[in-house]
């Protein structure tokens, strides 16, 4: 009984040690079997080209989803037919991972290949046709994410390329695509005893259909369709200010008057007579404006939103 029961124990343990070993095993292949792996950052949050934001924050957020393609090493040829695959980050932690059926593979024969990408995913974008970009006419927390344009191109540290033998993490850096326009308010002592609290804001005449080339990552579209916006009002303003109101926008050169924004305050309106500006891709245009009885006053400043600011606007 003694040699049978021990021989049943040495049986158990060699099938422990068989198991150990084929999962340890299938997770050598899991990391060896030449998928595609990526991160992403945004703009100066970590470590490869093109400053950027995003509109919900410099991060991202959880089920953000990117497009991503890999094409021929130095070229804009799709590889391996992986177009337009679609990648999540789950937490919004910036690992991506593929939605199920959107894996890519490097190439069987180890040749090199390069990474575009494109955020927020869209179903049927492609390399060789335009992406229409649309930019919301009603602007909210929840909606600009939507249309936040941002783009990356991976190559590898010095234009090398990835390949299946390197193995390697690919690592995307956002740079935003679109202009941030933003109005920190104060009201003159001459409105009196109102408030910005239940004010009416609309940016008018603004282009808000565009179109863009994946393969470059710039406008390739004469912007059209002027529209009124509505832009978000931040739940808190900039400090010292008593309010602050922000829109994304197409990149764009306005002349003199060509685009106004209206502050209805009550019964009244104050417009502010936009000059004559050029609002530039990944560029956050940050005017202070002072709302008095004599008219709109605004300054503006430019950052690279990658933060640029303007000098002082007043709206009357």
């Amino acid at each position: 009984m003694n040699v049978m029961k021990n021989l049943m124990t040495m049986c158990a343990l060699a099938s422990a040690v068989c198991l150990v070993s084929c999962s340890n095993d299938d997770e050598m292949n899991v990391n060896n079997d030449g998928q595609v792996r990526f991160t992403a950052i945004i703009g100066d949050e970590a470590v490869v080209a093109t400053p950027g934001t995003r509109a919900s924050g410099t991060t991202w957020g959880p089920s953000d989803d990117i497009g991503i393609f890999m094409v021929v090493h130095g070229t804009e040829n799709i590889a391996e037919k992986s177009s337009n695959r679609q990648f999540r980050t789950t937490t919004g932690k910036g690992n991506f991972s593929p939605v199920m059926g959107q894996e890519i593979y490097y190439p069987m024969d180890n040749s090199a290949v390069d990474f575009i990408s494109y955020y927020p995913y869209t179903d049927g974008a492609a390399l060789d046709k335009p992406f229409t970009v649309t930019i919301g006419t009603a602007q909210t927390d929840a909606s600009q994410p939507g249309f936040d344009l941002m783009w990356a191109k991976a190559t590898n540290d010095g234009g090398k390329g990835y390949s299946k033998e390197q193995d390697a993490t690919v690592a995307f850096t956002f740079g935003h695509c679109l202009s941030k326009l933003t109005m920190n308010c104060t009201l003159d002592a001459s409105v009196g005893a109102a408030n910005l609290d239940g004010a009416k804001v609309t940016i008018h005449s603004m282009n808000t259909v565009s179109t863009f080339d994946l393969k470059t990552g710039k406008q390739n579209g004469t912007p059209d369709t002027p529209a009124d916006i509505t832009p978000r009002k931040l739940a808190t303003p900039t400090a010292n200010f008593d309010a602050t109101y922000d829109a994304i926008i197409l990149p764009a050169v306005y002349g003199a008057g060509a685009v106004t924004v209206d502050f209805e305050i009550g019964s009244e309106i104050y417009t502010w007579d936009v000059a004559t500006v050029t609002f530039e891709a990944g560029n956050e245009y940050i005017y202070e404006v002072k709302i008095t009885r004599s008219g709109v006053k605004a300054t503006g400043t430019i950052k690279e939103w990658n933060p640029v600011d303007q000098q002082p606007v007043y709206a009357e």
